[in-house]
């Protein structure tokens, strides 16, 4: 199906959004420095996308409640629950994004899981925002690319309210979830959550069921102290089907987990899933005692734990892991009348469990047993300042720097040395890596209805402590350091309560690189080149007519490698060079409380390997969705995904002369009913 007919079918639903739900810039972000303060006025590029968007969406899975923002793809794995992401960087699962939930990270630093967003409580998300890019001086490792907060936290209502929302759909699909919130008193209230998933898939081996809760307590010490604790839970079973090897079975819509017998020698062998448990308990102390300051205390607790069957790997073997972590984060901020103080320390500390199983005998010479069985103690220490400067009325220079110290601790369980002549259990050992990252942007706003931004900023990663102590036979001594990143960016926000106008631009070049190489079919990791990423995204919302709003993003990048000495000056692998979301949101007004939205969905076409072999073509899809509040406690949603049925492939590979496609999902119905007391 062609671009021009995708796009019609989409502008034929024409659809909706009320007055209330059109642009504002009053609208509220607190991601990039954890304060409260309009998208419009910070010299950045940041997307917030709020309660009444996300309900239309009726999220189910991670990408359903991203990939309308500008310059973001997020594409679900044969995991289903599983993820991959691009934010001004290829589709990919390496960790060049931050996921945070309620402002506090979901994961370590030296932890990190590409799926990380299937730890938050994504489903029952009261908002979410996306600052693109790398992060302000509040952020270290990891927010190279892009951040990520799902607020999830909603604020206790003023008066009881209960509600039951129930959803069915295509392929088994039914989901369950409750809130209940209130005001105990003058000082105290809360609100509690719980949602539940069930879904047969569409695909052979591809059931999933999950769970999320979500509770929040705020309490109201005195007028100069005030307390907010937070709860998240989520808990994941996945069945996890497997890439297509012949894009025949793409087009002909194949329900198959697979069409590679290796894959059913799996099964019949192994547990072929994946399971993502994640709880996280924190409470914010806010004292406002000193003039012109306010001083905030998080600590919090969090748990993580990651078990898969490594499928990529010809003697499958299991993964569990296991993360507990400790942490505080602590700020305080200065208001005089020049300007801003922002100033912090973070620090945390996580004991991890790792251990890698062959979980049957696979030859004669790799038996059943243990591969890897260690710990690790990670810690870190990060003090940071930013300051905002009022040069005049109409412009602010804000500057910022942060210190990162990072240390593991490394403990081998079991023996050191060779196992099954494929891996490496090296010795007890510890590791260190200390990085300072400056930033600098400048603001100037003429008037209330035009921002012109300039920043620059810093940012890196360090080694993944699998990267570090899961080591492959032969390649035991290779050391890392952290990879770097330099990031440039430009541009302009414009726009009144009705229409808004963003557009952003980019250049951000990474130097020594985290590359994993393949020899002989071994995979290891060492620092090489350099890669440049440069782009340009747009953002727009226009009120068309009194009952129909319209919002699109576009963006266009390049990606590619730098003086490679193997891939020389070619652009990257699983890298669109375009991508685009249009959506129409229509309210009639002969239908008092129906919202409609036609959306569709653009990815462009890029190559599936950095040799430039071969390259796929992209796609586009078109999906109807509808909100309508029968009564003021009774609500009917319904959506169709995927409206013309298109066969694609939202993941595209090739390597070791083979063609990998992840097959997306063909066309599904879903409706509910919300009711509220």
């Amino acid at each position: 199906m062609n671009h021009k007919t995708t796009i019609l079918l989409a502008l034929s639903a024409i659809q909706a959004l009320a007055q209330e739900n059109t642009y504002s810039l009053d609208a509220l972000s607190v991601t990039a420095l954890r304060e409260e303060e309009t998208v419009f006025s910070q010299p950045l590029s940041i997307d917030v996308k709020q309660s009444d968007e996300i309900r239309l969406d009726q999220v189910i899975f991670q990408k359903d409640l991203l990939n309308s923002i500008s310059g973001v793809r997020v594409e679900q794995t044969g995991s289903i629950i599983g993820h991959k992401t691009s934010i001004r960087m290829p589709l990919s699962t390496e960790p060049y994004y931050l996921f945070l939930q309620d402002g506090i990270p979901v994961q370590s630093s030296g932890f990190f899981n590409h799926n990380g967003l299937a730890y938050t409580t994504y489903g029952s998300a009261s908002s979410v925002e996306v600052l693109k890019g790398t992060g302000s001086a509040l952020y270290g490792s990891d927010a190279m690319a892009g951040t990520i907060n799902v607020l999830s936290a909603t604020e206790p209502t003023k008066e009881l309210k209960k509600s039951l929302h129930t959803n069915i759909g295509s392929d088994g699909y039914k989901s369950i979830s409750t809130t209940l919130s209130d005001t105990i008193d003058q000082k105290r209230s809360y609100s509690l959550g719980v949602r539940y998933d069930h879904n047969d898939g569409w695909r052979e081996h591809s059931k999933s069921e999950r769970l999320e809760a979500n509770g929040r307590f705020d309490y109201l010490m005195n007028k100069d102290n005030f307390v907010k604790i937070v709860f998240a839970a989520s808990k994941t079973d996945a069945q996890q089907a497997d890439d297509f090897l012949n894009y025949s079975n793409i087009e002909n819509g194949s329900a198959a987990a697979s069409d590679d017998p290796n894959y059913y020698t799996a099964l019949s062998k192994t547990d072929v899933r994946r399971q993502f448990d994640y709880a996280r308990l924190s409470a914010e102390f806010i004292n406002y005692a000193l003039e012109d300051a306010e001083i905030s205390i998080t600590p919090y607790l969090r748990y993580n734990r990651n078990r898969y069957v490594a499928t990529w790997e010809t003697t499958l073997p299991s993964n569990d892991s296991v993360q507990q972590s400790v942490g505080l984060l602590n700020k305080i901020k200065f208001e005089p009348t020049w300007g801003r103080i922002i100033a912090g320390l973070d620090t945390e500390y996580t004991h991890a469990d790792q251990q890698n199983n062959q979980e049957y005998d696979y030859n004669a010479s790799i038996l059943k047993g243990a591969i890897y069985d260690y710990t690790v103690d990670y810690y870190s220490l990060s003090p940071y300042i930013h300051t905002d400067y009022k040069v005049s009325n109409v412009l602010t220079l804000s500057g910022g720097i942060r210190y990162d110290s990072s240390h593991y601790t490394y403990d081998n369980k079991i023996s050191d040395g060779n196992v099954f002549n494929i891996y490496y259990r090296t010795s007890d050992r510890k590791d260190s890596f200390k990085h300072t990252s400056p930033k600098l942007s400048l603001s100037y706003q003429p008037s209330a209805e035009l921002n012109l931004y300039a920043r620059y900023a810093n940012g890196f990663r360090i080694p993944q402590a699998s990267m570090l102590y899961s080591l492959k036979k032969g390649y035991e001594t290779y050391g890392l350091n952290p990879e770097t990143s330099d990031m440039v960016e430009v541009g302009i926000k414009k726009g009144d309560q009705t229409n808004y106008a963003e557009i952003s631009g980019y250049v951000t070049k990474i130097k020594d690189t985290f590359t994993q190489d393949q020899a002989s079919g071994v995979k290891y990791y060492r620092n090489g080149g350099a890669s440049v990423h440069r782009g340009v995204e747009l953002g727009v919302s226009v009120k068309v007519t009194s009952d129909v709003v319209a919002k699109g993003s576009y963006s266009y990048s390049q990606h590619y490698y730098e003086n490679d000495t193997i891939y020389h000056d070619n652009q990257m692998a699983s890298a669109p060079n375009n991508m685009a979301n249009g959506r129409l949101f229509y309210t009639p007004e002969t239908i008092n409380g129906l919202v409609v939205m036609g959306e569709w969905q653009y990815t462009g076409s890029y190559w599936m390997d950095d040799a430039h072999v071969k390259k796929y073509g992209g796609y586009n899809i078109g999906n109807l969705k509808a909100d309508y509040a029968y009564t003021k406690a009774l609500s009917i949603i319904a959506k169709i995904t995927n409206i013309t049925d298109e066969r694609y492939a939202t993941s595209a590979t090739y390597a070791y002369s083979k063609s990998k496609y992840t097959p997306g999902d063909p066309r599904q119905f879903f409706a509910g009913l919300q009711y509220t007391w």
